[in-house]
């Protein structure tokens, strides 16, 4: 029986390699119903089958002609692709210095012939639930390397942003000591002005900060509860609405009244604050924001829609990704991190929503975040 003969299935595979017929057919008919068998009669074939197929365990008969169990293991155990294969040997040999070469070989145990049909059983069973947990374990280490990747490099983002802040702050406060005798008062006013601007801007994202860390930890209460968007969205434009008279930016507000959303205050308050700030950050003096409100279904959507720089289709692409810088300079030079469209997301899908972005340069931006009406 040198050909492949596969059961086409979801079952996990086992490739068989064994000369004698007999045995082939004995161990079909202990595990065909279970797995997925696939046959091979000598260690070249196997081998050759091994190209194209990755079982989940090989089941191999020692003594075979011309290339035996051992040297057919070493080889299987050589190559990248199969070398995390464990492999059973099947055979008749019970010395110890047999069984420790078939272990010096790479085999993972071993079953003597005759076959006792519970013994093959229950080791091929629990060999593929070690692999099985093996693969689990090991996509988990690579998902938690990964995000303790994303966030080192996070943290390196922060760290460079909330720098900067602080390094305005100190050295505008020290040419103030240094030459307060010889300013004018209106130069005064200018640093004061400059020191406030950055102080303002450094709490902002220690407060976005604070924010994440405790979403991260869980140590972020999540009570969710019928909120009025109409009342939500002036609250927000109550809280920028200085940094818009600053830069001469009309902030339209057209929600209708009677809309309510069901959602956490405090995660939403800070989602509607981010996206509003940005869009008066990003936009040039004398320019326009809109927030608009409609319902969909069982959702409400609330855009939040600006006519200032815009951006490239690869900013959109990567704009709420941990692991890539998005600050970048407002319209007037505001600083900003990026973590508030982390948040953003976090916090939206968290209360069961989505948040998409429209953008072009030059044209502006739409952000649109949907949340649900009630807890349906």
């Amino acid at each position: 029986m040198s050909e492949t003969t596969i059961k086409e299935s979801k079952k996990d595979v086992i490739l068989v390699v064994d000369d004698q017929p007999n045995n082939l057919k004995v161990i079909s008919s202990v595990l065909g119903d279970s797995y997925s068998l696939s046959f091979a009669n000598n260690g070249p074939n196997a081998l050759k089958i091994l190209e194209n197929l990755q079982p989940d365990l090989i089941l191999l008969d020692v003594m075979m002609p011309g290339m035996d169990g051992y040297e057919v293991c070493q080889r299987i155990k050589s190559t990248e692709k199969t070398k995390e294969l464990p492999v059973i040997f099947l055979t008749a040999k019970n010395d110890i210095e047999d069984i420790l070469k078939a272990f010096r070989a790479g085999a993972v145990d071993y079953i003597t012939k005759p076959f006792n049909i519970m013994e093959l059983k229950v080791r091929v069973g629990n060999h593929i639930s070690l692999k099985h947990t093996r693969e689990q374990l090991k996509n988990a280490n690579d998902k938690l390397l990964q995000v303790i990747h994303e966030k080192d490099k996070f943290f390196t983002i922060i760290a460079h942003d909330l720098r900067n802040p602080f390094i305005g702050i100190s050295s505008l406060s020290q040419i103030m000591v240094e030459q307060l005798g010889s300013l004018q008062l209106d130069e005064m006013e200018e640093y004061a002005r400059e020191i406030h601007h950055a102080s303002t801007n450094a709490f902002n994202l220690l407060k976005n900060l604070l924010s994440w860390a405790k979403s991260q930890t869980g140590r972020m209460d999540f009570v969710p509860q019928q909120l009025d968007v109409q009342e939500l969205i002036t609250e927000t434009i109550a809280f920028i609405q200085e940094a818009a008279i600053l830069k001469n930016i009309e902030i339209e507000s057209q929600i209708a009244e009677g809309l309510s959303v069901f959602a956490d205050k405090e995660m939403v308050a800070t989602v509607m604050r981010n996206l509003v700030s940005n869009a008066v950050k990003f936009t040039h003096t004398g320019g326009k924001v809109r927030i608009s409100c409609e319902r969909s279904d069982q959702h409400i959507q609330i855009s939040v829609v600006d006519n200032g720089i815009g951006m490239t289709s690869k900013m959109v692409e990567e704009i709420f990704r941990i692991d890539v810088s998005n600050g970048r300079k407002g319209t007037n030079g505001e600083p900003s991190s990026g973590i508030g469209l982390l948040l953003c997301k976090e916090f939206t899908e968290r209360n069961g929503g989505t948040i998409k972005v429209e953008s072009q340069p030059d044209e502006g931006s739409t952000f649109n975040i949907t949340l649900p009406v009630s807890n349906f």
